[in-house]
């Protein structure tokens, strides 16, 4: 069995590197020029009153999107399976799908009616967010699918999973730069801080785009597709209860659910965790988050190690289990006389590896379930397989977010933080889930693909001896 070469991993992961430098600009910077605070140099240009309950115009706008986004997903998926070309099944949206996706998502900034509140901007950018969803979906979907044709065996896919990891952090960390580069880049090209800020982003869409197109370009499918194995023959809604039948994909959907709602509960809530529970200053978040992400990046080795030798089942579960324990530590914060500076250090020192277990593994265990559908139907589900565990994920995050504003009403503030208390306990309850329903994912069942090909290997290696 050949495995993958590096050039190829560092081809692919290209891939990675472009949704990060795109998606990331818009999750960390969407709110930040629609809704700006006072004294950001940014005019309003969508109206901020609420509509109601208390939703914002840009709050409605962005949850019709991740509706949308997350219907997309099992549509694409199934249209990806089943198609049938020349060039692949994931290989052709991938190349047509990545200018539109980037020009939407920069359009999604350039309004009609610039300086001035207007619903017209609003429905401009329910317009774009939603085209861009779409395309971001057609890219997305094909591209994580196309890692189980790559990387054959399971050891592979670890590999090429941390490798691809690794480019998207590194784009997280080239955007999480921007702020610094908007004032500069206004004063190059004289011009105001909001021109600034869009020719940033247009220089980094660039950069996404030649980034998206480097593995669509330059991987021939074709050359690693197995001719045993034939494009899905099942529509949307069977090929979707046909995966979700694979009984140790399920829990393992669970359990990853249960961490997507843990880790947006702990995003959303460092911030409070900082300054009501600790009673320091906000600028204490960013060294934090400064560390813990430089120390997730540094587990990366570890995680696939250990990943190759014990299991990834056991890396995940491990995870879930010291995920739970940031949560406990946590809820120690402002009780007891017990410095911040140390709780925090038991931050730093439980989340990284949970972090990085979660970052890297879980398209790893999809695709090595789709490997094994693959294996005992002859039929590629793979797109499915990536579409479930992306839907799940973006629930999971979703819920996070719900629960703990919901928890917030209970108290947020200094001397009134037990809201956020009864949030803390509630993450660690659901990392605790989370490990006890992955406890029922048959790591041996699902990896039989792996020592069938290993087989299958060894024989014809005998067969070429001998002959």
């Amino acid at each position: 069995m050949e495995k993958l070469s590096l050039q190829y991993k560092l081809i692919y992961s290209m891939g990675n590197l472009g949704i990060a430098l795109i998606t990331v600009m818009h999750t960390s910077f969407l709110v930040y020029y629609f809704f700006p605070p006072a004294d950001s140099g940014i005019p309003y240009v969508i109206p901020q009153s609420d509509l109601i309950l208390g939703i914002t115009v840009l709050g409605a706008i962005m949850t019709l999107g991740r509706i949308v986004d997350a219907i997309l997903d099992p549509i694409i998926a199934s249209f990806s399976d089943r198609l049938q070309h020349p060039a692949g099944r994931r290989v052709p949206m991938m190349r047509w799908a990545a200018l539109p996706f980037v020009i939407c998502y920069l359009l999604t900034f350039f309004v009609p009616v610039g300086g001035d509140i207007s619903y017209l901007n609003a429905m401009w950018m329910l317009v774009f967010l939603v085209a861009s969803a779409l395309f971001f979906t057609c890219y997305m979907i094909p591209f994580y699918s196309l890692m189980v044709e790559l990387a054959k065996s399971s050891d592979d896919k670890v590999d090429l999973g941390t490798i691809s990891s690794a480019f998207w952090f590194v784009g997280f960390l080239l955007v999480s730069f921007t702020p610094g580069l908007w004032s500069e880049v206004a004063e190059i090209f004289g011009t105001t801080r909001v021109w600034g800020l869009k020719i940033t982003f247009m220089g980094f869409g660039v950069l996404g785009f030649i980034c998206l197109m480097i593995p669509a370009l330059l991987i021939d499918e074709t050359a690693f597709a197995d001719g045993r194995v034939k494009s899905s023959h099942q529509k949307l809604f069977p090929a979707l209860k046909r995966v979700l039948r694979n009984r140790s994909f399920a829990f393992y959907l669970g359990a990853n659910t249960c961490y997507t709602v843990a880790t947006a509960m702990f995003e959303a809530g460092l911030i409070y965790y900082v300054t009501v529970l600790a009673v320091m200053e906000a600028g204490m978040n960013g060294p934090l988050t400064t560390v813990v992400g430089a120390l997730t990046l540094a587990c990366y080795p570890l995680i696939a190690k250990t990943a190759k030798s014990l299991g990834k089942a056991w890396v995940l579960k491990v995870s879930l289990l010291l995920f739970a324990g940031t949560f406990v530590v946590i809820t120690f914060l402002g009780i007891g006389g017990i410095s911040p500076y140390i709780l925090f250090g038991l931050v730093v020192v439980l989340s990284p590896f949970a972090q990085a277990g979660f970052g890297i593994l879980p398209q790893v265990v999809a695709s090595d379930c789709a490997a094994y559908d693959q294996y005992k139907t002859g039929e590629d589900h793979a797109g499915m397989y990536i579409a479930a565990n992306g839907f799940f994920r973006k629930v999971g995050g979703t819920l996070g977010v719900l629960f703990f504003t919901s928890f917030l009403i209970m108290g947020k503030d200094v001397g009134d933080d037990m809201g956020i208390r009864l949030a803390t306990a509630l993450g660690a309850l659901v990392c605790v889930v989370g490990f006890l329903l992955m406890r029922y994912y048959n790591e041996n069942e699902i990896l039989s693909y792996n020592r069938a090909l290993v087989e299958e290997g060894t024989a014809a290696a005998a067969s070429e001896t001998t002959a």
